[in-house]
């Protein structure tokens, strides 16, 4: 018996040697480097990726264009530098016009010194560093017309258009941003909402692919400006339809900050003054 004990003893003394020795190794290990996280850039900053832009679109790209000139009676510096070509009821197939067809001049198309011109003329002449369209909600996307529908339409219209600014500048960067959201009373056509949003859905999802293939940028805005069903709220639309208000917009204008931030940590920009110097 005393021999067992003896043993028992000297088992248990050798285990907890064993402990303490790992846990005496554990505790000189070195431990793992904390996650680096990237500083965010003040909102002034992070403005200036935006200078050299040209934002084109219709009326929701108009309102957002008079939101920031509102904006900036409070803070001078509000997107100060984007270059705004915006009409009321721009359509998106306008971005693969070339030149404007004939009889068609009485629609919402860009201007230029005065005169109608195509996206194309006015990127070939200014050839902005980067161009970010946001068009559609006039475009009737969500039906179909000559055995083409809204979906392919898009497609096409992505395709056409990324062609000829490539041809107009082929250093500017072309962004498109996705549809926007549409409040639960939207109405388009014979189309009401709840039809309206799962056919924009297939639009933005085939408008991402079709982005990813041509190797352009896709910028989905939209972060804030749903609710939990997808639809924009009463309390962030002017018209209750899918125009946004001042709040709205000052959603927008964040996600915009937010997608600068982004584009930053990513390492896709860097602001003057912050790149890293060789020592």
């Amino acid at each position: 018996m005393k021999l067992r004990t003896a043993v028992l003893l000297w088992s248990l003394l050798v285990c907890m040697g064993l402990g303490l020795c790992a846990g005496a190794g554990a505790e000189d290990l070195p431990e793992e480097p904390a996650e680096e996280t990237v500083a965010r850039l003040p909102d002034d900053v992070l403005m200036t990726y935006y200078d050299g832009t040209m934002f084109v679109g219709d009326s929701q790209v108009r309102k957002f264009q008079n939101y920031v000139k509102k904006t900036q009676k409070k803070v001078p510096g509000y997107f100060a530098n984007i270059d705004f070509r915006a009409e009321n009821s721009y359509k998106f197939r306008f971005v693969a016009y070339r030149t404007i067809p004939s009889g068609e001049l009485k629609y919402a198309h860009l201007k230029m010194k005065g005169k109608k011109v195509t996206l194309f003329d006015i990127v070939k002449e200014q050839k902005p560093k980067r161009v970010m369209i946001l068009a559609g909600i006039n475009d009737a996307l969500t039906t179909d017309y000559k055995n083409e529908n809204g979906v392919e339409r898009a497609m096409r219209y992505v395709r056409g258009g990324t062609e000829l600014i490539r041809e107009a500048s082929p250093e500017t960067e072309i962004f498109f941003i996705t549809q926007m959201p549409v409040t639960s009373r939207f109405v388009q056509g014979s189309n009401r909402a709840p039809a309206v949003k799962e056919r924009w859905d297939e639009i933005n999802s085939a408008i991402r692919s079709e982005s990813e293939a041509l190797g352009i940028r896709l910028m989905d805005l939209t972060s804030g400006l749903t609710d939990e069903k997808g639809f924009l709220p009463g309390k962030l639309c002017e018209d209750g339809k899918c125009h946004l208000n001042d709040a709205g917009y000052a959603v927008f204008g964040q996600n915009l900050l937010d997608f600068a931030q982004a584009e930053y940590e990513a390492g896709r920009w860097t602001p003057e003054g912050t790149a890293e110097t060789e020592e």
